[in-house]
């Protein structure tokens, strides 16, 4: 919540709806609270990046059998499907990226994500954009 409460903001800004759709009883689970707070933020920067003005990017996470699952969608353009496999290497940009940024983000996100042993996910939305997935395993004991 306090990462959705701080990117209202931004979105604001630029005219674009961030959701946040979260149940009441998730259970706990096992990761670091600032690293995985670090991949929202890398996803969440991404997102806003390449949504449009007036766009919507949306956070929701889920309970699964083995934890909670965590998506960051947004209505941008989503990424072309031959460059969705390295868009997680470091320095690795979109061709079409218009927006500045290092190229780090993605490789961030997948470093802490291979640390907690969680894969992170890609592809494009069928009306439009992309959406990010993960699963976080739930805290045993």
């Amino acid at each position: 919540q306090d990462i959705v409460f701080k990117y209202q903001v931004l979105a604001q800004e630029k005219d674009i709806t961030l959701s946040w759709d979260a149940p009441r009883d998730l259970p706990m689970v096992f990761a670091d609270i600032g690293l995985v707070e670090r991949v929202l933020q890398n996803l969440l920067d991404n997102a806003l990046r390449h949504t449009p003005v007036g766009g919507q990017v949306s956070i929701q996470l889920k309970n699964t059998s083995n934890g909670v699952c965590i998506m960051v969608a947004d209505t941008g353009p989503g990424i072309p499907e031959a460059q969705q496999a390295h868009i997680f290497e470091r320095y690795r940009q979109l061709e079409t990226k218009k927006a500045a940024g290092s190229g780090l983000g993605l490789a961030i996100v997948k470093k802490i994500l291979d640390i907690h042993q969680a894969t992170i996910h890609v592809r494009n939305r069928e009306q439009s954009g992309a959406e990010f997935w993960f699963q976080l395993p739930m805290a045993v004991g």
